[in-house]
């Protein structure tokens, strides 16, 4: 029988396996990369689509890219408003753009024609015309834009009204291959037809809501220099918004106006100290060729003779810069129901001022209101503004507690390491009323630990009868004519040079044995303090 083998069966290949995905984490020494989210590339269409409705001549790519940082704030405020709206409406408050002569756009006329005629009226607003008073920021921008939308949002269809906002991506890439006219008619645009028509048909509330916006209070944003990225210096968009809305706060804004144009102007000068005697000081870029410092001998003769013609050689010097004293700065500012009204806004906008000169001068300066507690604050530097907001908005409804007050504070100086502050020498300024009580043993053991500037705004008649005075190292005292609407600022700035005549004082600052000096209402002093025994 023959013998009959079957075919050997070739072996069965093994699937094809996925790659193994690769691990995010960072291999060791490259360097970490941020996240990239990938972007909604129908809703980045349809928005630029929506540009092809811009009545706006003479707005290039900058204020497009603008646009999109002023509809990512928008959307972090909660408004979903299409980019047209923000882009004409932006760059009609910044001056980046104005209404053409002609109407222009691929979408019915009788709408365009209206949008632009819109837009011409806003253009004669005041908030438009002072475009060149304050700074425009992106984030002050976006919450102008935001307070201008309030009144309209409600007024929108349900269906319009109801949707969520979509944060788009600010990178130029994505936007460089779509032309705004074909992706209008590849997408759906009637979202952007119910705001241009909910705004032309309720014209008057975008116009009645430009009006009501202060811009003094724009102007005094402006007044501070903030750093490269606003939203790290702790400005939040909530507070900003809140200052825009708030009615209640145009008092102290218009006192705050008042002082900061003339407090903010400071010269800081380098001083230096000569040290004829214990040899060197310093190591400087000139001198004589007896200080040249030894290892500058080391150079080439090429590169030696180079550095001598540029003047980048060392030398020792017998020069020294002035240093001075770290010194930390506490502004207590009361804000119990017994400040309220005019009182208020002379304390606060003192306070904002007072805080801000400081700062300039490069002083650490922290900012803190209290009523039955001491609350926390915020620390005042000379880049950013985020004190601005916290001044004027702040609110404490919890009675009023002094003695608990004072015991936090001196518990908190004594601690070995104060949060918030640095080393260095500590002085307090309160900003009270005259009716303000407070333990006498906790006041001296306050004062044995820093001078304390008193600043106490009197009732509409009284005087000023406390029995802890005298451990206060200087006193002011602000009745009703200093307090009134004519005085107000020059009885302030009265009261901010004397704090800075103190800081340009070489020695430390230290209590006199004959009590406060307690300035009056006017000019000059009142009088000495009782001597403390």
């Amino acid at each position: 029988m023959a013998d009959v083998r079957k075919p050997p069966v070739p072996p069965r290949a093994a699937p094809p396996q996925a790659p193994a995905p690769r691990s995010t984490r960072p291999s060791a020494g490259a360097p970490a990369q941020a996240p990239r989210v990938t972007p909604n590339v129908a809703e980045l269409e349809r928005q630029v689509g929506s540009l092809a409705l811009s009545q706006i001549d003479g707005a290039g790519a900058l204020a497009m890219m603008r646009a999109l940082v002023w509809q990512g704030i928008l959307a972090r405020l909660g408004v979903a408003a299409p980019l047209v709206v923000l882009h004409d409406l932006g760059c009609l408050i910044t001056g980046l753009g104005g209404p053409g002569p002609v109407v222009k756009g691929i979408a019915e006329s009788e709408l365009c024609e209206a949008w632009r005629g819109l837009l011409v009226e806003l253009g004669e607003s005041d908030l438009v015309r002072a475009q060149a008073g304050w700074k425009h920021r992106d984030q002050m921008i976006g919450v102008v834009l935001a307070r201008v939308f309030a009144p309209v949002v409600p007024q929108l269809p349900d269906d319009v009204r109801v949707l969520r906002p979509i944060e788009l991506p600010v990178d130029a890439i994505h936007y460089a291959k779509v032309e705004p006219s074909s992706a209008y008619t590849r997408y759906d645009q009637r979202q952007t037809i119910a705001w241009l028509q909910t705004l032309t048909t309720h014209r008057l509330l975008p116009l009645l809501a430009v009006e009501q916006i202060d811009v003094d209070a724009l102007r005094l944003f402006g007044l501070f220099r903030g750093g490269p990225g606003e939203a790290a210096a702790g400005v939040d968009l909530a507070d900003l918004y809140n200052v825009m809305v708030s009615p209640a706060l145009a008092d102290v804004i218009d006192f705050s106006m008042e002082l900061l144009p003339s407090i903010l102007e400071v010269k800081r000068e380098a001083g230096q100290q000569v040290f004829s005697i214990d040899g060197y000081a310093s190591i400087e870029r000139f001198g004589g060729v007896d200080d040249l410092e030894l290892s500058q001998l080391a150079y080439d003769e090429d590169i030696f003779e180079q550095k001598f013609i540029d003047d980048e050689l060392f030398y020792f010097t017998h020069e020294k810069q002035v240093e001075n004293e770290h010194r930390t700065h506490y502004v207590l500012v009361d804000g119990s129901a017994s400040m309220r009204g005019v009182r208020e806004v002379f304390a606060r906008g003192l306070a904002l001022a007072l805080c801000k000169r400081l700062a300039l001068l490069g002083e650490h300066v922290i900012l803190r209101f209290f009523d039955s507690r001491l609350y926390e604050g915020v620390k005042v530097g000379a880049q950013g503004h985020a004190e601005v907001p916290y001044v004027l908005q702040f609110r404490a409804e919890h009675g009023r507690n002094y003695a608990r007050v004072i015991r936090q504070i001196n518990a908190e100086l004594s601690a070995p390491r104060r949060s918030g502050g640095g080393g260095g020498k500590v002085l307090v300024y309160l900003l009270t009323h005259g009716e303000c009580q407070l333990p006498p043993d906790d006041v001296a053991a306050l004062a044995a630990r820093a001078p304390i500037y008193g600043v106490f705004i009197l009732p509409s008649s009284g005087v000023l009868d406390l029995g802890y005075l005298d451990l206060f190292y200087r006193v002011h005292v602000i009745d009703d004519q200093a307090i009134s609407h004519g005085r107000r600022a020059q009885r302030a700035r009265q009261i901010i040079s004397d704090v800075e005549a103190g800081q340009r004082q070489a020695q430390p600052i230290r209590r006199k044995t004959g009590g406060p000096k307690t300035m009056s209402a006017g000019t000059g002093l009142k009088g000495q303090g009782r001597r403390r025994r």
